[in-house]
């Protein structure tokens, strides 16, 4: 009989072998990442494309999405309904997505309909309609849609937070763009967006399945060697910059809860540090048993989850804690958060850190278990110009950080004294408990991060 009352003990090490990437151009110099995996009679395709909404056009905050939106809404000689009716017919799931950095559009399809798929799929690529009585309806969901995220607490503390940390950057605004900006957004600017960046030297197409190396070599030089449109824009960011410690607030009349985010600009993907700060993150907040979450969760009953992330964009990154309330707890939960970060900053205990890289090792093989997950992971590898061997390495550096590096990382990375906290809620309840646990000011700002004279 099996004793419930114990735990499992481990059974040796985890041994993990990720199938090999492989590399190659098209005759037109567009780069592709390739894994065969012969599971499934299925291909995964994503196309990256450098096309977020940091390269909106001034004044046109979210021509990014609306192109994306736009794109597979005719194209060739099909108009938007043939290519949903075809798609479902072959079995095929497309999407597209838009955010900051990039545009990704993503492809699942049976092996025996990967043809006619992949034909679909250039056409939306290289030869989008771009019909105006077809922007002209993407256009009004897209401004439906901003206007319904208004009322989403969870929403506002987001984006108002990114726009008071990536403050004078492009990441300071969302990907939707703003009702007004959308509003003043052409047709002429969706064609002269998706001709400037839906370039070949701006993308990467990542492919899993069950097919050889050769054949979907021949199957995407066929079908998207035709593609020889080159980018002559160039792009630049200006650094984001940490602001001195602040209490931001969003008025919510009458809310129940509230939301909270509390962070900072923090190291890009490429630091020497980076799985040092992954460990110290997963004990701080980055699984259901961090000490964040077991405090306001477990100890205190503030919430039903709390935790925090290093998020990183190709530019820098940043911090954040997020969590949601209830009204009369706003202060107390701000309070405990605060004393975690404190708290990291001090002391790592061994077994914490055991279990942080224990956790971290035997969930690395789930990462890589679906076709989606393998093209996602190789897309990584571009976004963030990783080394071609980073997944192999991955779990023997795991193992090579110290218990001195974590400390290290938490002291490096973890910046108390530049921690700037938001809370979307009723002032009429939150003002008060925030006066009674601190000094500084407190600014209020409305639903897209602007200052409330």
């Amino acid at each position: 009989m099996l004793d419930r009352s114990k735990t499992p003990e481990p059974n040796g090490k985890i041994s993990f072998q990720l199938p090999a990437i492989k590399k190659f151009y098209l005759s037109n110099k567009l780069s592709v990442s390739f894994i065969q995996k012969n599971n499934l009679p299925i291909v995964q395709i994503g196309i990256i494309i450098s096309a977020g909404s940091k390269y909106d056009f001034n004044g046109k905050k979210g021509t990014a999405n609306l192109t994306a939106m736009l794109i597979d809404e005719g194209a060739g000689e099909l108009n938007a309904l043939q290519i949903d009716k075809e798609f479902e017919m072959l079995g095929t799931v497309f999407s597209i997505a838009a955010d900051h950095d990039s545009v990704i559009m993503s492809m699942l399809c049976l092996k025996e309909n990967l043809v006619r798929s992949l034909e679909i799929l250039s056409k939306i690529l290289i030869s989008p309609g771009f019909e105006e009585d077809n922007f002209l309806r993407e256009q009004r969901k897209c401004i439906s849609k901003i206007i319904q995220m208004k009322d989403d607490p969870s929403y506002i503390a987001s984006t108002v937070f990114d726009n008071l940390i990536s403050k004078n950057t492009p990441y300071a605004y969302p990907t939707f763009g703003y009702e007004q900006s959308v509003t003043s957004i052409t047709n002429e600017d969706v064609k002269d967006f998706y001709n400037s960046y839906y370039t070949v030297d701006n993308s990467h197409v990542v492919v899993a399945g069950n097919i050889s190396l050769l054949e979907i070599k021949d199957l995407l030089e066929t079908h998207f060697s035709g593609w020889r449109k080159y980018s002559q824009s160039s792009y630049g960011v200006l650094p984001a910059r940490n602001d001195r410690n602040r209490f931001y607030f969003v008025h919510k009349e009458q809310a129940q809860q509230s939301e909270i985010r509390i962070g900072h600009i923090s190291k890009g993907r490429n630091a020497s540090d980076y799985f040092d700060t992954m460990i110290m993150n997963t004990i701080l907040g980055g699984q259901f048993t961090s000490r964040i979450n077991l405090n306001l969760r477990e100890k205190h009953g503030f919430t039903y989850g709390a935790g925090s992330s290093f998020n990183y964009n190709k530019e820098y990154g940043y911090f954040e804690v997020d969590t949601a309330v209830h009204s009369q707890n706003t202060a107390e939960a701000i309070t405990e958060i605060l004393k975690e970060l404190d708290g990291i900053r001090e002391y790592v205990k061994e077994e914490e850190f055991n279990f942080a890289k224990s956790y971290l090792i035997k969930r690395y093989p789930s990462m890589f278990e679906t076709y989606s997950q393998l093209t996602k992971n190789m897309a990584l590898l571009y976004m963030h110009n990783l080394p071609d061997d980073y997944f192999d390495m991955y779990l023997s550096i795991i193992e090579s950080v110290s218990l001195a590096d974590v400390k290290n990382a938490a002291i490096n990375n973890i910046l108390t004294d530049q921690l700037t906290v938001l809370i979307v809620g009723d002032k009429n309840i939150i003002l008060p408990q925030l006066n009674a646990i601190t000094d500084e000011p407190m600014q209020e700002l409305d639903i897209s991060g602007n200052v409330v004279v």
